[in-house]
């Protein structure tokens, strides 16, 4: 990949550079003064997405992963390597066999690396984009007891970054829906899954929005809310 340095400052904060990149780019880092300030500013953010997202491990999980370990059989030392012996010639063909479905699963499990660390660095560009706007704002909320909700939004370019943390999770008949709720009607803002490991969705279509929704709906997402939003963040 090739980028002005200027450009690297969100996917820096993010650790989402290579090697490479990062070394360039903290080179550039020491003598501009204004990628250094932007860099401090998307740290800042990134970590108030992250503890918004961050849950305390149940206290008895320490002792779990104790009993785990008493109970797991270590691995063996390696074993001498032997000379093959000639009675084992006759099986050579099947060695060779599993050696190419081997190849082969290997192959395929390094395409779909790919295509998982392409989307990786999509989405992580696409926040970098939101949180480095000069509009960019933050409101977090918190709903369902102990759930947290962030929203980095960003009118100048009608998209938000929204971080959960802790939500219910529901059944395959509802899913939870997000809307853009302002002046006018709702507007659907997505049904992203916001349950399980918290991670980043930017939804586009802020328009004139003041706060984000969030209700629970049939599975596929409803055209308006059925139900009244389970909480809202103001937008600013």
């Amino acid at each position: 990949m090739t980028h002005d340095p200027h450009d690297l400052a969100g996917p820096y904060a993010l650790d989402a550079l290579t090697a490479p990149e990062r070394r360039r780019f903290e080179r550039h880092l020491r003598a501009c003064a204004s990628c250094a300030a932007e860099t401090a500013g998307l740290r800042e953010t990134t970590a108030r997405l992250a503890l918004a997202a961050s849950r305390r491990p149940p206290d008895l999980l320490r002792a779990r992963v104790m009993r785990k370990v008493a109970r797991t059989r270590q691995a063996p030392p390696p074993l001498a390597r032997r000379l093959p012996s000639p009675r084992t010639g006759g099986l050579a063909w099947l060695a060779a066999a599993a050696c190419l479905v081997l190849a082969l699963a290997a192959g395929g499990a390094a395409w779909r690396s790919h295509r998982s660390a392409e989307h990786a660095q999509a989405l992580n560009r696409q926040v970098s984009a939101v949180m480095a706007a000069p509009d960019a704002h933050t409101s977090t909320v918190r709903a369902q007891g102990s759930a947290s909700v962030t929203v980095v939004a960003s009118r100048s370019l009608g998209k938000a970054v929204v971080t959960t943390s802790g939500l219910l999770r529901l059944p395959s008949a509802r899913t939870y829906q997000m809307w853009w709720l302002g002046p006018a009607a709702p507007r659907s803002a997505g049904t992203p899954d916001l349950t399980g490991k918290a991670r980043p969705v930017v939804t586009a279509g802020l328009g004139d929005a003041q706060r984000l929704g969030v209700t629970i709906e049939p599975a596929g997402g409803s055209p308006q809310p059925t139900s009244a939003p389970i909480l809202t963040v103001a937008l600013g």
